[in-house]
């Protein structure tokens, strides 16, 4: 497994946990209570806290547990991340048409903000797995 490979699997691993936890405490209190923006800054800091952090983190101990896989992509780690870019960028463009339909009908500032975000992360996600299904059976 390249390093590359590696950090993809540990960066969509820290992604979906960072942003499942932010998620799973936001979304119920708005669902049930209604949606407010007022106590989300600190679940959102934290998440991008863990985000970085976890981040620096894993990508030093895989580096150390392998140093000498630490070299440059070559071309097919780079063709690896121009297909999941490409494909992934699908679901960034339908978050984004649904954003703007949100905020077209005036709904809450939340839920906009949310989609954006959550289009995001599901972007993130979707190229993390499409990167690792490309590694394992090749491109």
């Amino acid at each position: 497994m390249s390093f590359q490979e590696k950090s993809n699997l540990v960066m969509t691993v820290i992604i979906a946990l960072a942003y499942g936890v932010y998620f799973a405490v936001v979304m119920p209190p708005a669902l049930s209570d209604g949606p407010s923006m007022e106590g989300v800054g600190p679940y959102l800091f934290a998440a991008v806290v863990f985000l970085v952090i976890g981040g620096v983190v894993a990508h030093i101990l895989v580096a150390i547990a392998a140093p000498k896989e630490t070299d440059e992509a070559d071309e097919r780690d780079k063709l690896i991340e121009m297909r999941a870019d490409a494909r992934s960028g699908y679901v960034l463009g339908a978050a984004a048409v649904l954003s703007l339909g949100l905020a077209l009908t005036e709904q809450h500032l939340f839920w906009i903000v949310h989609m954006i975000l959550g289009g995001l992360v599901a972007s993130e996600l979707v190229k993390g797995v499409l990167r690792a299904i490309d590694y394992r059976r090749g491109v």
